[in-house]
């Protein structure tokens, strides 16, 4: 099983061997991840497409974890990666949920969260991909002359990444009542269009590093 770690990027993946999913407890795992990153076991979450691993007593494969499953842990006290440049730079401001018994006026604002986490992005997003994307076979793509080094590179990923997982964590904590089905469906939507952009930008980086 591999494990992305968003404190540590410049070596991003563990590769963490579980015996027998359908036995091992979540907690085991986050034990594991504690010895080998040093990250308290109460400072640090696991994501597992696009969702937050709350509870530690059920097993990893009541997760869906199985051989080769992907995670994304992430460290609370871990920093967050600077941009390559100040003008690129995103701070992003903690978002309070609204008090509201109305339901159209939590998945209006739920809307907004996914559109405020994606949207200051799209631009650096475009222009990551253009530089890291590799061409499919038969495939053309057209990148600028100038491609910023390796380690630039790294950067954008690194806080590209880190912003697309505080989306992603945004709308874990949004609470909404069973009832609210529309709002359920609203960010489910948005995890998984949070989710996508964040595959897209881990794929182009890997693409990249493998072809060096």
């Amino acid at each position: 099983m591999y494990t992305r770690s968003s404190r540590d990027l410049a070596d991003p993946r563990y590769n963490i061997p579980i015996p027998n999913p359908s036995t091992t407890p979540l907690s085991q795992l986050q034990a594991t991840l504690s010895a080998q990153t040093s990250i308290p076991t109460t400072q640090l979450k696991l994501i597992h497409k696009g969702a937050v691993l709350k509870d530690n007593t059920l097993t990893l494969s009541s997760y869906g974890i199985t051989d080769g499953t992907q995670l994304v842990m992430i460290g609370k006290e871990g920093e967050i990666p600077s941009a390559p440049e100040p003008r690129q730079q995103i701070v992003k401001k903690k978002n309070k949920q609204p008090e509201t018994d109305t339901e159209s006026v939590l998945t209006d604002w739920i809307r907004s969260l996914v559109n405020s986490t994606l949207d200051p992005l799209g631009a650096s997003i475009a222009t990551f991909l253009s530089y890291t994307r590799q061409p499919k076979e038969g495939e053309e793509i057209n990148r600028p002359k100038q491609i910023p080094k390796d380690d630039v590179l790294q950067r954008e990923h690194a806080r590209l990444s880190e912003l697309l997982l505080r989306g992603l964590l945004d709308l874990d904590g949004v609470e909404i009542p069973s009832e609210w089905q529309t709002a359920r469906k609203e960010r489910k939507e948005g995890v998984r269009r949070v989710q996508g952009e964040l595959n897209r930008v881990d794929e182009a980086w890997g693409e990249k590093k493998a072809a060096a």
